[in-house]
């Protein structure tokens, strides 16, 4: 669940520009032009919020709720600053003030560079027919989009924007940000903070491929539930993925489990060979049941399995909470590591598992849970992995059913 705390902290960043810009601009400046740069200010505020969360700093997880809630934040963020630059582009005033001088102001290329901004931005951020593949490395120009608003704010006559003001060098200061955090997450990250290992087997499953590394210095350290991004090194791996670790904490190698879903996932099982080398950054995801109360939901469909796969082979006998994990798969035949789960509840006596097969009539749905479940749904808290459209579904059906938002967790796995 998105947290407050770093949502708070934008507004509050938005809201003191604002307060800066509107109390000290200059007399002479008209109500359309304090406005409208007030607008864009608050659109390059907004984009360097984005490249600064794209830097996946850790510490940050705490202020959002985990990676995946900040890179929500970090394309709502994008959208808005787009819809922002369109607003301050029609608004803004397009003649010179009484008294200006037009040679002067002529001779710099604010306008153009606003332009020139404006249409790769729109174009990369709005074209969804892009494969990731390809979209994943155009989307690292749109630091070039960047650059040019700097030039365009640094270079905007004076008539228009108080540059050296009060306000203007808090966007200067946000620029010098937002440069460090470009060239930070585009040229620096990669390798100062990527782990180095080697698959050392490639399992096959139904509808899955498990991938096993071996770690060839140090090993990752993380917490069940949480997630690393997987680099493939080789020829046509070119990016990063991010997949939910299924192996326990402490365990010598580190699993995934990964859903063939297309092209990519697909060459994972029919290329990947054992001996070949993966650089893996991370942990990340704050996806963590510990902190939760004793009586848990642990929903998962398909290959929404792997956060619980982790959990459940880190659990301790004198665990006291009382887990049902609901498995949502279409038969037992697609429910992966369906029987290590029910020989692992029977040992540690304080989980059980709920099996549903759509090919039986037995779907992920909330009537179905009440049918299964031996206590009333919002004395659960619950945790949910897998496919968008049935986790919002059974969102919406618990929350008829009394359960708080604050119950119930998720992860959101979508980076683009």
């Amino acid at each position: 669940m998105l947290q407050r705390k770093g949502v708070f902290a934008i507004l509050s960043v938005l809201g003191l520009f604002l307060i800066l810009h509107m109390a000290f601009s200059p007399a002479q400046f008209s109500v359309r032009i304090v406005a409208t740069t007030a607008v864009g200010g608050v659109a390059f505020l907004l984009m360097t919020l984005s490249i600064f969360l794209s830097t996946r700093i850790s510490a940050l997880e705490s202020w959002f709720g985990g990676l995946d809630r900040m890179y929500q934040v970090h394309k709502i963020g994008g959208v808005f600053a787009g819809l922002l630059v369109l607003a301050h582009f029609f608004a803004v005033q397009k003649e010179l003030p009484v008294g200006a001088d037009p040679i002067v102001n002529s001779l710099t290329p604010s306008g153009p560079l606003g332009m020139i901004a404006l249409v790769i931005s729109l174009g990369l951020s709005l074209n969804r027919k892009i494969p990731y593949s390809k979209w994943r490395p155009a989307h690292k120009l749109m630091g070039l989009v960047y650059f040019l608003v700097i030039g365009h704010f640094m270079t905007a006559p004076a008539v228009f924007v108080a540059q050296f003001g009060v306000s203007g060098m808090m966007l200067i200061l946000a620029a010098i940000i937002g440069v460090l955090s470009y060239f930070y997450s585009v040229f620096g990250m990669n390798k100062r903070t990527a782990l180095k290992y080697e698959i050392e087997a490639v399992n096959p499953m139904e509808r899955a491929t498990e991938i096993v590394l071996k770690p060839l210095a140090g090993a990752l350290k993380h917490k069940p539930g949480q997630f690393a991004f997987v680099e493939i090194q080789g020829k046509g791996w070119a990016e990063p993925h991010p997949f939910t670790i299924s192996s326990a904490p402490g365990e010598d190698n580190l699993r995934f489990t990964i859903k063939v879903l297309g092209d990519w996932t697909r060459k994972v099982r029919e290329e990947l060979t054992v001996g070949g080398k993966v650089d893996v950054r991370g942990p990340y995801g704050c996806f963590d049941t510990t902190g939760a109360g004793d009586k848990q939901i642990w929903l998962a469909g398909g290959v929404g399995l792997t956060p619980f796969l982790s959990m459940i082979r880190a659990m301790q006998p004198d665990d006291t909470r009382n887990i049902h994990l609901v498995y949502a798969a279409r038969d037992k035949k697609d429910a992966i590591f369906l029987e290590e789960l029910q020989a692992r509840a029977e040992k540690l006596g304080n989980v059980t598992i709920v099996s549903l097969f759509s090919d039986e009539g037995n779907f992920a749905r909330v009537d179905m849970m009440k049918t299964k479940l031996p206590d009333a749904l919002n004395t659960y808290e619950y945790f949910m992995c897998g496919p968008k459209p049935m986790i919002e579904a059974i969102m919406k059906d618990l929350k008829k059913e009394g359960v708080s938002r604050e119950k119930i967790h998720t992860e959101a796995f979508e980076f683009r």
